[in-house]
């Protein structure tokens, strides 16, 4: 069994062109997907701006490591097509996004349930009617929950109250059946977090997005996300393996200094954005701001297992969920990701995701404890196949996402100690909020520098 550190993905679109002036108009440091589209934005501005990257190549938390010819995102990760940033940054048929079903196999009290979309799966839709796990009274609900949403404006949610998912459930009338078997489970695996304590705006606005949309990855996994959106940048924007270990205010704006491959470099900026994530910028923007002005950010965690199998446990792509809640197992929800895209595994061989909520163990003695309840629980739902899957890889993620204990829409950057801040734990917590907050972020750098729109740019 591999060690459970992160596999180091192949270089990719590693840019090191040199400055040809010291002075730029903006640095952007973080090339996760917040950095990636912000700089986007600015590509076309006219301005001299670089985006740096700490590590090998783009894309943050969004990563695929190719191991043994499988291709593991760095934890469960999907992309939600109905999202309208992403419809309108990305390339979708570029991408060769490969669907989930709607819906969702549910494991409860020793067997699996169908949960089906009435609206795009009606034949299995109509044998979950008759499928006595949660009451005919809910479907019902489930039903309105799904065209209240679908024609809510974004204003009416956003003015609608702010309460935690499980209070908006319990006040809509859905009995704790379907709460605890379908519900936890399956929006505990996008919050990460089983409690429903997620803003219900934001729970209503994702549940659009899955009703009007489809969950999707790349055909070659996720990373193909930054990937296209680093290759259109100009030559000489992106800057990998270059670490800021430095941030001073002066009188023209700022002053950076850089480790590039163990080269101590200075760059002067009129303009600063911090892409990288909130842990990761903690210790810069600490020597900037004034004391406890730290700002104090719940991050829900999550750990996932990938494992090589012979034969898929199940015969379609489609999530399945944990119904019996946490004391059944740590896995929350499973898929089997070769069935999504076979580009994900070799030939021959399928590739299963098993996702634990709430838990990110240190050190491989932790993880392999959490390995082996995996393996036990996965037993109880697939029998003895199970011994003869592979442990390839597993990713235990401390600050996977930030808590959206509320959700206010997208707003105009905001500022810490004079700097632009963009990512999703200051927007939503997904890959539109990251996308937002870039483009927000631009739109705060050119407002900034009023030369821009006096050059027409």
């Amino acid at each position: 069994m591999q060690s459970y550190t992160q596999a180091v993905a192949t270089a990719k679109l590693t840019q090191s062109a040199p400055v040809a002036e010291a002075e730029l108009d903006a640095v952007i440091i973080g090339a996760g997907l917040a950095g990636l589209a912000c700089a986007r934005e600015l590509s076309g501005s006219g301005l001299k701006v670089r985006l740096l990257e700490a590590a090998e190549a783009p894309g943050g938390r969004i990563r695929t490591d190719l191991v043994e010819g499988f291709r593991l995102d760095r934890g469960f990760q999907v992309l939600l097509t109905e999202y309208p940033e992403a419809r309108r940054v990305l390339d979708y048929d570029a991408l060769k996004l490969k669907n989930f079903l709607p819906g969702a196999l549910v494991r409860q009290a020793g067997s699996f349930h169908r949960f089906a979309d009435p609206y795009r799966e009606l034949q299995k839709a109509v044998a979950f009617a008759f499928d006595p796990i949660v009451p005919l009274g809910d479907k019902f609900r489930v039903r309105k929950l799904r065209q209240d949403c679908v024609r809510a404006t974004d204003a009416q949610l956003l003015a609608s109250p702010e309460e935690t998912t499980r209070e908006f459930l319990r006040r809509s009338g859905f009995s704790m059946a379907i709460v605890e078997k379908f519900f936890e489970p399956f929006f505990g695996g996008i919050f990460l977090e089983r409690n429903l304590s997620s803003s219900a705006r934001w729970f209503r606005w994702l549940f659009r997005m899955f009703a009007t949309g489809h969950a999707a990855v790349p055909e070659l996994g996720m990373e193909q996300i930054p990937v296209q959106l680093a290759a259109g940048l100009p030559p000489g924007m992106l800057t990998c393996h270059m670490k800021v270990t430095g941030i001073q205010k002066t009188k023209a704006g700022w002053l950076l200094q850089t480790d590039e491959g163990g080269k101590a470099r200075s760059l002067r900026a009129a303009q600063l954005v911090m892409a990288s994530a909130e842990h990761d910028a903690k210790g810069l923007l600490a020597s900037l701001r004034k004391p406890g002005a730290a700002p104090a950010r719940v991050w829900n965690r999550t750990t996932t297992f990938y494992y090589a199998a012979p034969q898929a446990p199940v015969d379609e792509p489609v999530v399945v969920l944990n119904g019996d809640g946490p004391t059944a197992g740590p896995v929350n929800h499973l898929a089997v990701m070769s069935l999504v895209s076979a580009s994900y595994a070799p030939a021959g061989g399928h590739l299963i995701c098993a996702n634990v909520v709430g838990a990110a163990p240190e050190g491989n003695q932790a993880m392999e404890l959490l390995e082996a309840d995996v393996r036990t629980q996965m037993r109880r739902w697939f029998g003895n196949q199970v011994n003869r899957w592979g442990v390839l890889a597993g990713y235990p993620i401390v600050n996977a996402l930030p808590m959206q204990s509320s959700y206010q829409g997208p707003r105009a950057a905001p500022t810490d100690a004079g700097v632009i801040l963009c990512g999703d734990y200051v927007g939503s917590a997904s890959i539109q909020g990251a996308l937002v907050t870039g483009v927000k972020a631009a739109s705060s750098v050119i407002a900034q520098l009023p030369s821009v729109g006096e050059t027409g740019h």
